[in-house]
């Protein structure tokens, strides 16, 4: 049977490329740079039977994820639960268009404030001033990004006419205060069962504050963060959606944001 027949499957296929990437530079062989333009990829994938805008926007994808972040302690993520939560669409619009839109929402409609701006990326932080505290009061809708520590942007180009978004919100600062709320729990009920023993109760008796509290406080702490991620889930699809549908659009102003609009900002 003549080998240069025989099909390779894609996993085949990822494994015969990246042993012969490491005989090549075993040998010396390797090229000045490792590193490959957009052109070269679609080329490779066309190679092996890849369509040039799954190619574009699984590079468009690798290009928004970024940095890989700092792995929580596993026994934190254990009791308390994941702090982020992500989502990712192709859009229509190109990245500049797209990325200001996202700001006047993030600005306008969730009240957050820009905490660091780069050319493809936007992180954003929530205001706490009197007039966001008055819109989220009386605005007539949840503001879930209110309770993140920060929300972060990242756009780039998918292909023509289209970017690929891809939002990240953090709930460090959520999980932190739910925790504190905990640990004061199953400090009281310490307090409570040792001076019960202090007072002669029997050692049932004495425990029964603790013994209660503790996993009472452990899984309210649980559901508390798991439901904040999940509203905080939504939120960031929902403003994808709008993207999605009309990336371009700018409400006009409400009352609030004329009022904070001729207010002096505080930093």
């Amino acid at each position: 049977m003549d080998g240069s027949r025989t099909p390779v499957n894609r996993g085949a296929l990822e494994r015969v490329l990246s042993r012969a990437g490491e005989l090549q530079a075993l040998t010396g062989d390797a090229p000045e740079s490792d590193a490959m333009t957009e052109a070269q990829l679609i080329e490779l994938g066309k190679e092996v039977g890849l369509a040039p805008e799954h190619v574009r926007q699984a590079l468009a994808e690798e290009r928004a994820r970024g940095e890989p972040d700092a792995k929580d302690d596993s026994a934190v993520l254990t009791l308390l639960g994941q702090r982020r939560v992500s989502a990712q669409r192709v859009v229509p619009g190109g990245p500049e268009v797209v990325l200001a839109a996202l700001d006047r929402w993030m600005q306008s409609e969730e009240w957050l404030r820009v905490k660091r701006q780069q050319s493809d990326r936007m992180v954003w932080e929530p205001r706490r001033d009197l007039m966001a505290g008055l819109r989220r009061a009386f605005g007539g809708r949840s503001h879930a990004l209110h309770v993140t520590t920060d929300v972060a942007a990242t756009v780039v180009s998918a292909d023509t006419g289209h970017s690929l978004v891809a939002l990240t919100a953090d709930l460090a600062a959520r999980r932190s205060t739910l925790a504190i709320h905990a640990v004061a729990w199953m400090g009281l009920s310490a307090a409570a069962t040792a001076s019960l023993t202090l007072m002669g109760f029997m050692t049932l008796f004495a425990i029964a504050p603790l013994a209660i509290v503790v996993p009472v406080a452990a899984v309210g702490v649980q559901r508390a963060m798991a439901a904040s991620l999940t509203r905080t889930q939504l939120a960031l699809e929902q403003v994808l959606d709008r993207l999605e549908r009309r990336p371009t659009d700018a409400r006009p102003p409400s009352l609030l944001q004329m009022i904070d609009s001729a207010l002096p900002r505080l930093r």
